[in-house]
């Protein structure tokens, strides 16, 4: 099957949001009752991005709500570390709650929050889970030997890696494991980042990750790859594939306001195994690409 463009992409551009907005891009995913739905983010006129609902009863065509559901004025005790935005949600569900880890930023840089809901419409913010410099966290979604387990990527100007961890609780995090680098030379030569919460399948835990290569004043490319985590022990990758499965090539992939960037951090898997991925192209939409999960395991060698 390989992956396949949706041919009405984008499925939504700011012209869809019915309030003012700079851009809507970056969406975290879920099927949730009998509806897709996307957590959004919008960059408000001020510059600065919140969340909002967008809803589906196929998974191709979207009405956004008419307000954001979450923004960084409803952190109250937490408004410190959100202060400039919060951005970037993945949604993993867990038993019968839904948790959304996304990045808050502020003047102490940017650190993940965790946040948790169980209809999408109240939202209980945890608080922060990781110290500064880190972002591109997902949940696991079930536990492995008793422990919680999420994948991020603390950084600096110079170390842009992927790491998993385990906590008992989902608050207090430890056993820090270095999961993969940049690859010098490569479309993943700067740096790498997680992209999707990972799913369980019958080989192991598949997720989505972003690679970055720049190209000095023509800026960064972002490419989208796939990988495969061992069942028990989610630091082993198993597999992965040789070359990006999406790289911007559409001009709404190529032109936007940061130019060249496919980018997600959201997917669907239908019972049957159809996936669907929600992407951003040039942080400037929402795109939609097809696969199958059968497909995404057969590249990961």
């Amino acid at each position: 099957m390989g992956i396949t463009r949706y041919n009405s992409n984008p499925v939504l551009t700011k012209e869809n949001v019915p309030f003012r907005v700079n851009s809507i891009f970056n969406a975290g995913a879920v099927k949730f009752k009998d509806d897709y739905l996307l957590l959004c983010r919008v960059e408000m006129p001020n510059g600065r991005s919140s969340f909002v609902l967008a809803k589906s009863k196929d998974g191709f065509t979207f009405e956004v709500d008419p307000k954001p559901c979450l923004s960084p004025e409803d952190h109250k005790e937490f408004y410190e570390f959100v202060e400039w935005g919060i951005e970037d949600a993945r949604i993993t569900r867990i038993k019968n709650k839904y948790y959304l880890t996304y990045t808050g930023y502020s003047n102490y840089m940017p650190l993940v929050m965790l946040a948790e809901t169980e209809d999408f419409k109240d939202f209980e913010i945890i608080g922060p889970i990781t110290e500064p410099s880190n972002k591109d966290c997902a949940l696991f979604p079930e536990k492995i030997d008793g422990f919680y387990w999420k994948m991020d990527r603390p950084s600096n100007e110079s170390r842009n890696y992927i790491w998993v961890n385990k906590s008992p609780d989902l608050l207090h995090w430890g056993d820090h494991k270095f999961l993969l680098g940049p690859t010098p030379g490569t479309w993943e030569a700067d740096k790498v980042g997680g992209s999707t919460p990972p799913i369980k399948t019958k080989e192991g835990w598949l997720l989505l990750y972003h690679g970055v290569r720049g190209f000095g004043i023509s800026g960064d490319i972002y490419k989208i790859s796939v990988m495969l985590l061992d069942i028990k022990k989610p630091w082993r990758i198993l597999g992965r594939s040789k070359e990006p499965i999406l790289m911007p090539e559409m001009n709404y992939e190529r032109i936007g306001d940061v130019g060249n960037v496919v980018f997600t951090n959201g997917w669907v898997v239908d019972d049957n195994g159809a996936v669907k991925i929600y992407y951003s192209g040039a942080d400037s939409n929402i795109c939609l690409a097809t696969t199958t999960v059968d497909y995404l395991l057969s590249l990961c060698i």
